[in-house]
């Protein structure tokens, strides 16, 4: 039988998976940005790589903050920080 898994650990882990996810998102908008031709063609959804990217490096951090009120109000994505807000009030 393993041993039981720490939450603190969790969290821990959870967030260098996140940050991981964001930093291959951000490798593949950088790589799809060197075309001139997808840039053109594609600008909203490469915008949207980066909001990806910034949000789950977001998550990231509120998963390891000591207090989560406070990183909450870091959280430099206007909409993201809505989100929880309004996820997290009673």
């Amino acid at each position: 039988m393993s041993a039981p898994i720490d939450h603190a650990d969790m969290r821990r882990a959870i967030a260098q998976a996140l940050s991981k996810l964001a930093s291959e998102a951000e490798t593949m908008g950088e790589f799809l940005c060197m075309d001139p031709n997808v840039v053109t063609a594609h600008l909203d959804r490469l915008q949207d790589i980066d909001r990806i990217s910034q949000s789950l490096r977001e998550l990231s951090q509120l998963l390891i903050a000591n207090d989560p009120n406070v990183a909450l109000s870091q959280v430099r994505l206007g909409e993201l920080q809505r989100q929880l807000t309004a996820d997290w009030a009673p």
